[in-house]
């Protein structure tokens, strides 16, 4: 009779079975490499895939050709099988296998393992499910070139395209991860070419003024005649050419600057950049009241969006 677990740690005795995974009616017992056993229903594993239908109906006791080590046997009305996954894994992939909700992952590590589990045993609709974990904001934000590493090994196109946008916000080589070693040396260097492609698509923004609102003329640095203006003299939007305030171009420089190595809006809001701008235009009578608040807003509403847009605009020229 099965041993009714609660919120038992992974670490349990080879004589229980863990909650839900315990009913009594089961017919197939899941043996883990760490120990755990799970009393389950072959009929959600059969849905779930079709490599293991195949194995658990034969009613084979020899290794199965798709699964190497991996032998069926038989205890009274019970078939048992070894898994070389653990128990926090195999748990996992159980609640995909039935109707429960999905788990909850807080690490790539835990994400990968169910993925490589669900890949062995052809889970494919599966894969699709845990597909959104993946690219939770948290490991975007933090692990993107495992994100997209992942992504592509597995074959989630989508997930490994919303990655590589989150690559560009790095600098353009950042540290070895192990998930490298699971894809095409080529898939990588062309990930690097969509890097130096967001690179100059958003470093251009900094030199050519066309694409500034209608009403940028208006912004103190097109306005003030007191300060130092830049040699050159810029054309906006409206088909005129006007002088620009020699801080503001110093400005648009280190931008340019910062974009050539992560070609994402974060960097050009940077404090300590904006800071550098403002030191400069506060020694202005004409420009102190206004640049903060002129500067704010064509960053914030302006600036970052139309880098977003030059982004959008480069194609991450990698096979699926």
């Amino acid at each position: 009779m099965s041993q009714f677990v609660g919120a038992a740690p992974l670490s349990i005795e080879v004589s229980s079975f863990r909650a839900p995974f315990d009913a009594t009616d089961a017919d197939l017992i899941i043996h883990t490499s760490d120990d755990a056993k799970f009393a389950v229903h072959k009929i959600f594993l059969t849905v779930a895939s079709p490599l293991l239908k195949r194995f658990l109906l034969s009613g084979s006791s020899s290794p199965c050709p798709p699964f190497e080590g991996l032998v069926l046997k038989r205890d009274g009305d019970h078939a048992i099988i070894k898994l070389e996954e653990d128990a926090q894994t195999t748990e996992r992939v159980l609640q995909y296998c039935y109707p429960f909700s999905n788990p909850v992952f807080s690490s790539l590590n835990d994400v990968q393992a169910v993925l490589e589990m669900m890949r062995k045993f052809g889970m494919k609709g599966l894969m699709n499910r845990v597909k959104g974990s993946l690219v939770q904001q948290a490991f975007l934000d933090d692990q993107p070139l495992r994100v997209f590493a992942i992504a592509y090994r597995y074959g989630l196109e989508d997930e490994a395209r919303i990655a590589a946008k989150y690559t560009v916000r790095q600098p353009f080589f950042t540290p070895y991860v192990e998930e490298l070693e699971h894809i095409p040396a080529s898939v990588y260097h062309r990930l690097l070419q969509y890097h130096r492609k967001c690179s100059i698509a958003t470093c251009s923004l900094t030199a050519d003024f066309s694409w500034f609102p209608g009403f940028a003329s208006r912004w103190v640095w097109f306005q003030c005649d007191d300060c130092v203006h830049h040699p050159l003299s810029w054309p906006l939007s409206d088909g005129k050419i006007y002088e620009v305030n020699a801080w503001f171009i110093e400005f648009m420089e280190r931008a340019r600057n910062v974009l050539r190595e992560r070609p994402c809006g974060k960097v050009v809001a940077d404090p300590f950049l904006i800071a550098e701008c403002l030191e400069a235009a506060s020694g202005c009578l004409t420009c102190r009241p206004a640049a903060f608040l002129d500067l704010s807003v064509f960053i914030g509403e302006h600036f970052t969006v139309e880098i977003d847009r030059a982004i959008d605009t480069v194609e991450l020229d990698i096979p699926f």
